[in-house]
């Protein structure tokens, strides 16, 4: 039976599936990669492969595929490959998908109802000498940091009985420890989360069961030195809307903005949750937390509103597109104060960046100066004349933000590219905070390619310092990650096609 994409409103043009696997030996790089960028990136990326069972489905729903760069000696080399979920091999199987609305198995087919719904589309990252691509909704996939090879669908030994994992665990880098959470935890419509702690070789140690004051999206969170930072969300779900067949999520403009902080040698009884208005309760992402004396301070990007069209107004409203934008915002919660609500201070007053922002992750848990976003900055021009795919309101810059002076340094790519979200590298692991490159992967729709675009984070108005050029396009990435070869060194033994291994002698063949 034949298929096309056609019917797939997400899946035009530059965002047609690629549907390929690929491994490229030393990428083109235009400029000069910098000596001190030795290690690999990592993106999780969403890329169907096939069109969507159900007409309700969604980007997020898609196959997940990670793509790695790997960089040392001024070279890069790339690889992707789709994670092999059960999902994927089943669908690959039957040659169409089985898979309904997202997160909702009400909707799929018969032949996947003891299937995981598991995508792994939405975060890489490595630990415990593993690769891990997760999705929030599942457990992880375990995979090879260097092959890409799926291994199984993950519960570190036995040890998680979870059902889901964040795509936002946390790494503290004083410590090598890992810290992790679930929500809806004991299945769908569960308001259990379960909070994770790791040792720095990979081992589940602890996990602290407590109960989530509304069953919502929680997507990310933070951690401190000392506690934990969990805020809910205003995207709700119920037993309703799945047998209507509905995807997961809708957007509820009446639910409290909820923030739970526990100590991180805490138990169940030690969360504390705070409450604020419903205009607080879409904080996506979080850049940073620390604590200090007896208050905790988070900075993070928040929207007014609804963050996505994909997911429905409960009330049927139409779409805020202005209550989507996000501010960077500091909440300092008292933690000795009998009030249950918190500070709010808006910083960069009038910026609107995305909600991918990302830090000198040295720093993570301790006060920090420098964080880095996307955003569209109508002051960088397209030049639509030479593109091939319409450019209005595209991430056009990466920003990095000052948050001890209040200053912002800009970043484009070019006048016909788009960003993603950026990884910061440190020029050397005893180098200042914010010391380093950005690196991460922009479209260029004059070319229909995509490439690896290094920056200097201290110079991010020079532009780029190299490019690695790819032949092709890339799916649509949705978050990444950065490991240096310290942390996980070059295994040539296993793959003899990245460079930095000899080939041996030339073999003449009669």
């Amino acid at each position: 039976m034949s298929f096309d994409f056609s019917g797939d409103p997400f899946a035009s043009g530059f965002w047609t599936p690629t549907r390929f696997e690929a491994d490229l030996h030393d990428c083109e790089v235009e400029g000069e990669i910098p000596e001190g960028i030795d290690g690999t990136f990592y993106r999780a990326a969403i890329d169907r492969r096939y069109p969507p069972r159900h007409p309700l489905d969604i980007p997020y729903n898609a196959d997940g595929a990670i793509d790695m760069f790997r960089i040392r000696g001024r070279r890069c080399d790339f690889r992707t490959r789709y994670v092999r979920t059960p999902r994927y091999v089943a669908e690959r199987k039957a040659r169409r998908a089985l898979f309904g609305a997202y997160r909702n198995r009400s909707t799929n087919d018969l032949a996947a109802d003891d299937l995981s719904m598991n995508t792994a589309n939405t975060t890489p990252i490595v630990f415990g000498g593993n690769l891990l691509a997760l999705k929030e909704s599942s457990p992880p996939m375990r995979m090879d940091p260097h092959t890409l090879e799926t291994f199984e669908e993950y519960d570190f030994g036995g040890r998680m009985t979870a059902e889901s994992f964040t795509a936002h665990p946390k790494i503290d880098p004083q410590t090598g420890e890992m810290l992790a959470f679930s929500y809806e935890a004991r299945g769908d419509l569960s308001d259990d989360l379960a909070i994770h702690f790791f040792k720095p070789d990979g081992t589940l140690e602890r996990t602290v069961w407590v109960k989530a004051p509304v069953v919502s999206m929680m997507h990310d969170w933070a951690i401190t030195e000392e506690h934990v930072v969990l805020p809910t969300t205003g995207m709700v779900t119920s037993r309703e809307r799945l047998e209507a067949g509905q995807n997961h999520w809708a957007y509820d403009p009446s639910v409290p903005a909820y923030v739970g902080i526990m100590p991180r040698d805490g138990e169940a009884k030690d969360m504390r949750w705070f409450r604020g208005p419903p205009d607080r309760a879409m904080m996506v992402h979080t850049t940073n937390a620390r604590t200090v004396g007896d208050k905790v301070i988070l900075d993070a990007p928040c929207a007014r509103g609804n963050f996505n069209p994909q997911f429905p107004n409960l009330d049927g409203g139409s779409f805020d597109f202005d209550a989507r934008k996000n501010t960077i915002r500091r909440w300092t919660f008292d933690l000795v104060s009998s009030s249950d609500t918190w500070e709010e201070e808006i910083l960069f007053e009038g910026v609107t960046p995305t909600s991918f922002t990302r830090m000198d992750d040295r720093f993570l848990t301790r006060d920090f100066r420098w964080s880095f976003n996307l955003l569209h900055d109508p002051g960088f021009a397209f030049e639509n004349s030479r593109t091939r795919v319409p450019m209005q309101d595209n991430w056009n810059a990466w920003y990095r933000f000052d948050h001890h002076g209040g200053g912002i340094d800009r970043f484009s790519a070019g006048p016909t590219h788009e960003l993603f979200e950026a990884q910061f590298v440190p020029r050397s692991a005893s180098a200042p905070e914010g010391d380093g490159w950005l690196v991460g992967v922009a479209n260029d729709y004059a070319e229909l390619t995509s490439e690896l675009v290094i920056a200097d984070a201290h110079h991010l108005a020079d532009g780029p310092v190299a490019r690695v050029k790819l032949p092709f396009r890339l799916h649509m990435q949705v978050h990444g990650w950065w490991v240096p070869s310290d942390v996980l060194p070059f295994e040539f033994g296993r793959d003899y096609d990245y460079r930095g291994q000899d080939y041996g002698p030339a073999v003449r063949i009669p």
